[in-house]
């Protein structure tokens, strides 16, 4: 069996049967890992679950590959940003708020703002470092010791340049919202709606 059809058919695992204990989502990471842990433990329809490794401050996006960003969490003022260690979940299916819409900018990527509703099943895989590989977007798990609110990320996000494309964005997000001198990690999960 090849790489491919080992990672494609774990990729199919993932999500055929539920998340567990110990399942590993392919993701990219940056930042200290060490510090926080390994990130994305299952990705579903419905939901995102990490793990952290200590207390932590976390942001979730979805970024598509033209460039296109949703903020999943936090969207509320009143959103505690601040994670236990250990095994969490943000759920990706709810409305949010009126504070402003999700959508940073262009058009809403799901149906409903605030709402991920795909169409297909979903894959995950490393992101290749070319926008053109079919992947459908990115989650990206943002984790740090600074905290920060959904104000805060939607102010820095207005001013953050949008040129490059998702994967360059994804590259300007951890130097636009975490202070500097703030340890942070950033784990990346590519997604293929088939």
């Amino acid at each position: 069996m090849t790489m491919t059809a080992r990672s494609l058919l774990f990729a199919t695992l993932v999500f055929a049967a539920p998340p567990t204990v110990g399942a590993q989502v392919v993701q990219n990471v940056r930042g200290d890992v060490a510090h926080f842990g390994e990130g994305f433990t299952a990705i579903s329809e419905g939901r995102v679950d990490f793990r952290l490794l200590r207390p932590a401050n976390v942001v979730l996006f979805w970024v598509t590959p033209q460039g296109h960003i949703d903020l999943f969490f936090p969207v509320r003022s009143r959103d505690k940003t601040l994670r236990r260690a250990g095994n969490n979940a943000i759920s990706v299916s709810e409305i949010p708020s009126p504070i402003q819409a999700p959508v940073i900018s262009g058009a809403p990527v799901s149906g409903r703002a605030g709402q991920f509703t795909p169409t297909g099943s979903l894959l995950t895989g490393a992101p290749a470092r070319d926008d053109s590989t079919g992947v459908s977007g990115y989650w990206v798990l943002l984790a740090s010791d600074a905290p920060i609110t959904a104000v805060d990320v939607q102010r820095q996000l207005r001013l953050m340049s949008r040129e490059g494309g998702g994967l360059a964005i994804i590259d300007r997000l951890a130097p636009t919202l975490v202070p500097e001198g703030t340890l942070w990690a950033q784990h990346v999960a590519g997604v293929v709606l088939r």
